[in-house]
């Protein structure tokens, strides 16, 4: 069965209103709706991004794809756009250390056109100087 990525749209491309989502900051109640102490980071696992971005603000929902349904929904996250592009920066050096330690990423082609977005092109091996030959 071939693994279909796509990137997590709410119903009819609506933003999910506020009372969808458990407010990890708020501090009224002792716990959480999933009974962790209140103030706690929240630790979810997300195979699913969606980005909605305006002049002013960009939302982030993250979510959890599920075999024969939509993706579950796990985290929105609002950041200003000096910020998205912050993350973007430190998530690329990141990748960059990591394939430089593990080796590269490859992501299927479905992922590109889902995002459309043009595949990235594969780094050339830079050429090694031969043995014996003077550095310029």
């Amino acid at each position: 069965m071939p693994i279909i990525q796509r990137p997590y749209v709410p119903p009819e491309d609506q933003v999910p209103q506020e009372d969808d989502f458990v407010k990890p900051g708020d501090t009224q109640s002792n716990q959480s709706q999933n009974g962790e102490a209140a103030g706690e980071p929240i630790t979810f696992y997300a195979d699913s991004l969606h980005i909605f971005s305006s002049l002013y603000s960009s939302v982030l929902f993250f979510g959890e794809q599920m075999e024969e349904r939509e993706p579950i929904l796990r985290a929105r996250i609002k950041v200003s756009p000096q910020m998205l592009k912050a993350m973007a920066l430190l998530t690329n050096k990141h990748l960059k250390e990591y394939e430089e330690a593990v080796g590269p990423i490859h992501l299927p082609a479905q992922v590109y056109s889902a995002w459309e977005l043009e595949p990235e092109s594969e780094p050339q091996p830079q050429p090694q100087p031969e043995e014996g030959a003077q550095a310029q």
